[in-house]
């Protein structure tokens, strides 16, 4: 159904995120509505969009992990390709008579904004070529920091090295001063700004779930630190990844509001929500199966059926999570009839910029991906 990738840029500053998002909403003002579904601990606005007029609604979620820039390239080019496209999917389809598509493209705009504001001053006046040789440099030497710590081995970390950090590049004077004191109390420098994930107040979204919370909180602490080549950050306190705070929401309007409009498009009784696409990076895969447990044989067979659509279109790989801690593993047991996917854009290692090692390659993943959520939604 597609086949072209209209966006030109593929690293945004959350200024210029705005700055697209406005326009389109200027040209297009016919076709696409914003809404403000709630705020951030600092006061900014989580806004979701709208394209279409259907009765069944498709929820599609970006940058959850602030440091996994790609998906908001991915949401930004879906966006734009349904409003460029609008009239000829209109004309030949019934697409927009059946589904209304909705986008949130960044979730954790805090943490977006500690992350983007840093790596884009890597990048102010790259080529798409010059684009490439610093993510595959940085790709390269991230792998080889994970090689030794597969080894159980720490050791200065050379990948934080690879782009440049500081704490002037954000303007925001409340996150620099959160930042800092996180920074502090687990003995880390500005060099994590390029991949912090968490919010502004130190919580991860994904690791701030809404069931089993005393389950990760255990393996939190069991853990210690992050995984391979963040084994130097701590995730037992506020933290840059993976910490999940003291109890479900606890400082995270990010996940308390996603969750009133996820339940309050589900009780809608004039349009339902029939699926929700959660977009992460990298490794191009997808998580995971529900819980056996709670979900009957009918509904786990329908979703690996709709899991091998989404795998068929772009090759991923489907990769079962024993542990099932994270957000939209309550999402997949708790809404009857509504199919929830975790995606991992990206075949490429190395966030935040390992996936534009490749542009063309990734060009094809970005059009396959927006071609699987056709074909999973027609077959829900």
């Amino acid at each position: 159904m597609f086949d072209k990738v209209y966006m030109n840029e593929y690293i945004f500053s959350y200024e210029r995120v705005c700055e697209i998002l406005n326009s389109l909403c200027s040209k297009y003002e016919c076709k696409i509505t914003k809404d403000c579904i709630g705020k951030t601990n600092f006061g900014y606005d989580i806004d979701s969009y709208k394209i279409g007029s259907g009765k069944k609604q498709v929820l599609l979620i970006g940058t959850t992990h602030s440091n996994e820039i790609v998906t908001t390239y991915f949401i930004l080019e879906y966006i734009t390709t349904l409003l460029v496209e609008y009239d000829n999917i209109l004309n030949n389809t019934n697409l927009f008579d059946t589904y209304t598509f909705i986008f949130i493209p960044i979730l954790n705009i805090e943490g977006y904004i500690i992350t983007s504001s840093n790596i884009v001053t890597n990048f102010n006046t790259f080529s798409e070529i010059e684009i490439e040789n610093l993510a595959k440099l940085y790709l390269e030497v991230y792998n080889k920091d994970d090689e030794i710590a597969s080894m159980c081995i720490k050791k200065e970390k050379q990948f934080y090295n690879v782009l440049k950090a500081s704490f002037c590049n954000i303007k925001d004077e409340r996150i620099v001063k959160s930042v800092e004191n996180i920074l502090k109390n687990t003995n880390l420098d500005e060099r994590v700004l390029n991949i912090w994930s968490a919010n502004g107040l130190g919580i991860d979204q994904n690791s701030n779930s809404i069931h089993r919370f005393c389950q990760i909180k255990r393996l939190r602490k069991k853990e210690k630190f992050a995984y391979l080549r963040y084994n130097d950050i701590p995730v037992t306190c506020e933290s840059p990844m993976s910490y999940p705070g003291n109890y479900t929401f606890d400082r995270s309007p990010e996940n308390y509001y996603l969750y009133k409009y996820i339940m309050s498009l589900y009780k809608n009784k004039e349009k339902k929500i029939t699926a929700i696409f959660s977009y992460h990076s990298t490794g191009g895969m997808l998580y995971s199966l529900p819980d056996s447990c709670y979900v009957s044989k009918y509904i786990m067979n329908k979703y690996k059926k709709l899991f091998d659509i989404y795998s068929d279109v772009t090759s991923y790989e489907l990769v079962e999570d024993n542990n099932k801690y994270g957000v939209m593993d309550y999402y997949r047991i708790a809404l009857k009839g509504v199919y929830t996917f975790t995606v991992e854009l990206s075949k490429l290692n190395a966030n935040p910029i390992g996936p534009f090692a490749d542009i063309l390659a990734l060009k094809k993943e970005i059009i396959d991906n927006k071609n699987a959520v056709i074909k999973v939604i027609e077959n829900i």
